[in-house]
């Protein structure tokens, strides 16, 4: 009855630049171990970012990188259930080891969002992070890694007491996502239960595949897609190329409006195409 919880935090909209990792270990129920690291990205800290974690360059300054800290994650994961809320974390990790050519964590992941779902599906309280830590009366700092990776863990702990079904049980339960398509406009509505289920996404910038494409994975992964960015939009995909002049460049007016809405306390996260793809991906793809 032994697993690992995980989070990541990020210096910019690209998912690979870790700044951050939360590693906590469980075992017959207790947490046993806690560790997080600083890494330097080397990389550009998108102020948006640096005001939801508040991690600066400054910090990770004389920090490990990623590469020099990929034997440590391997030997705190290898072989290991682990856990993360929703996959943003494991993809973030995939992403981190393909752009620094490592091999990818030897474990079994485990998405704590589809488990709180499925273990209580009536939930009318939502089952993002703060919510479930709401809900279930768990203290925490919102976008610290150790903290973040502690809650999903006590999510998970709390799911195998009240059902008595063990991690590899879980893997197993949530495994096989529900894929729901139609055809239409680019506003689709969120349904199902694939990696993006409750996601509101807008797109903006230039994009490798069409908007209507785009609008069709984002639905096939669980997501409610929409035109413009409202305050129920949860996550903004950019163009890779755009990203690419994000600093000190202009940004889209879409972007733009995005980050009012994180500075007034709003939950969007900002990513690029790339990283959208390998979300919307089964999971067996990044695993």
């Amino acid at each position: 009855m032994r697993f690992v919880a995980i989070d990541v935090e990020t210096a910019n909209p690209r998912m690979s630049s870790i700044c951050q990792i939360g590693i906590v270990t469980f075992e017959d129920g207790k947490e046993i171990d806690a560790e997080a690291r600083l890494v330097n990205p080397h990389e550009y800290f998108d102020p948006i970012n640096e005001g939801i974690h508040g991690i600066t360059k400054v910090q990770v300054r004389g920090e490990r990188r990623f590469e020099e800290l990929h034997g440590w994650l391997r030997d705190r994961t290898s072989g290991q259930v682990v856990a993360c809320h929703t996959h943003f974390d494991r993809v973030a990790m995939a992403q981190a080891c393909e752009q620094k050519k490592l091999e990818p964590l030897n474990c079994n992941w485990l998405d704590t969002a589809r488990v709180a779902r499925r273990a209580w599906v009536q939930l009318k309280s939502g089952y993002g992070l703060k919510a479930l830590a709401r809900e279930f009366d768990i203290e925490f700092q919102h976008h610290d890694a150790l903290h973040d990776a502690r809650t999903a863990g006590k999510i998970l702990l709390r799911a195998m007491k009240e059902t008595g079904m063990g991690p590899a049980e879980w893997i197993k339960r949530c495994n096989g996502p529900v894929v729901l398509g139609t055809a239409g406009s680019i506003r689709r509505d969120g349904d199902g239960d694939g990696p993006l289920v409750d996601d509101s996404i807008v797109f903006t910038g230039a994009l490798q595949i069409t908007r209507r494409e785009a609008a069709d994975l984002a639905h096939e992964a669980g997501a409610a897609v929409a035109p413009n960015v409202t305050k129920k939009t949860t996550l903004l995909v950019v163009g890779d190329q755009d990203i690419d002049r994000l600093e000190g460049h202009e940004k889209s007016s879409k972007h733009r409006k995005t980050e009012k809405l994180i500075e007034g306390g709003q939950a969007i996260r900002i990513v690029g195409e790339a990283d959208f793809m390998r979300l919307c991906a089964p999971e067996a793809a990044v695993a």
